[in-house]
């Protein structure tokens, strides 16, 4: 079983640790470099999906869009369980 989300979030991470770093547009073999020194197995479709989705975008104001998006989502929970009587 293989979840697909963590898979390319570790992608995601790595290109923002580039970033993070100082490399304005990160490679797919910076990005390489990042998961192969933290041990972790690079999968080649996700991380071309990764760099085509975020090269060249200000990862900053992706970031407040997201975080934007996210403060309107509404969340309400189930109501609580009956009383033991």
């Amino acid at each position: 079983w293989r979840c697909e989300g963590a898979l390319a979030m570790k992608h995601v991470a790595a290109y923002l640790l580039c970033v993070m770093g100082g490399n304005a547009s990160p490679s797919a073999g910076d990005v390489k470099k990042v998961l192969d020194a933290a041990g972790s197995a690079v999968d080649d479709s996700a991380l071309e999906k990764v760099i085509s989705e975020l090269g060249g975008k200000d990862l900053e104001q992706l970031i407040t869009d997201g975080n934007t998006k996210l403060a309107s989502v509404t969340v309400s929970g189930g109501g609580g369980g009956g009383g033991g009587g």
